[in-house]
């Protein structure tokens, strides 16, 4: 239900940017892939990008663009199951997989002096929020982007009714974005588009409601998760605003 990976096309052409392909070990040692990203200035910030549920890193192209090219480093990584990364996806494994991508940046030389921005969209997002709460001494800001509030709540949401009664047996996590969120300190940003049709406005706005101070919520439109592709200066400007 959750999860929708590609492993065929990971293929990821970013000819004008400086990058390299990175392989780090997640602490059972399952090796996940992953693109490090610098920027051609001296980076504004370096940003942990945790994309959705689907896919893999190759998609993300302009979302990447768009960001290094205003200045700051990107590292993204493909989940166990996705793209290039061995393993299977479950709810504990991507959890690992982005403690493996944060203990990774805090070590490289050329990052380690630099803010930290995690940046996660959909379910990269509720996974970010877990990652933060317990590893805030290590993040600077929180940005989520199309999040849900628990993996119980989305599947309730989604599933046809006849199915609903089911969801709170079959469906079980304990990393839960709409507890984790309330012990975050740092400054977060929740996005969420008004016309989302995948996950509900309402969840977005639950996650700010619940969440700790500092905190800013940005209400938008268009699609699921295509804050980046359609605000671009105003996404870029409001990151810059947070690790001010």
């Amino acid at each position: 239900m959750f999860y929708h990976p590609d492993t065929i096309n990971t293929t990821l052409a970013l000819s004008d940017f400086k990058y390299e392909e990175v392989w780090i070990n997640t602490e059972d040692n399952v090796k996940i892939n992953g693109l490090f990203i610098k920027s051609k200035s001296e980076a504004i910030a370096t940003i942990l990008f945790l994309h959705g549920n689907a896919g893999n890193l190759s998609g993300w192209k302009t979302t990447l663009e768009t960001l290094v090219k205003n200045g700051f480093n990107v590292f993204i990584i493909d989940y166990q199951g996705f793209g290039k990364s061995e393993g299977k996806p479950k709810h504990k494994n991507l959890f690992k997989d982005s403690e493996a991508a944060l203990f990774y940046m805090k070590k490289r030389n050329d990052t380690a002096k630099t803010k930290i921005i995690v940046l996660g969209t959909s379910i990269g997002g509720h996974l970010a929020v877990s990652l933060t709460d317990k590893h805030q001494d290590k993040i600077d800001a929180l940005v989520i982007e199309g999040a849900f509030t628990t993996h119980n709540e989305i599947a309730t949401a989604i599933v046809p009714w006849l199915f609903k009664p089911f969801v709170k047996i079959l469906v079980r996590s304990k990393f839960k974005a709409k507890k984790h969120i309330k012990n975050v300190k740092i400054p977060k940003m929740i996005v969420h588009s008004a016309e989302d049709v995948v996950i509900p406005f309402r969840m977005g706005k639950k996650l700010h409601e619940l969440a700790a101070e500092p905190k800013t919520f940005w209400e938008i439109k268009g699609k699921h998760i295509h804050g980046l592709k359609l605000y671009p200066d105003e996404y870029v400007q409001r990151l810059k605003e947070l690790v001010k």
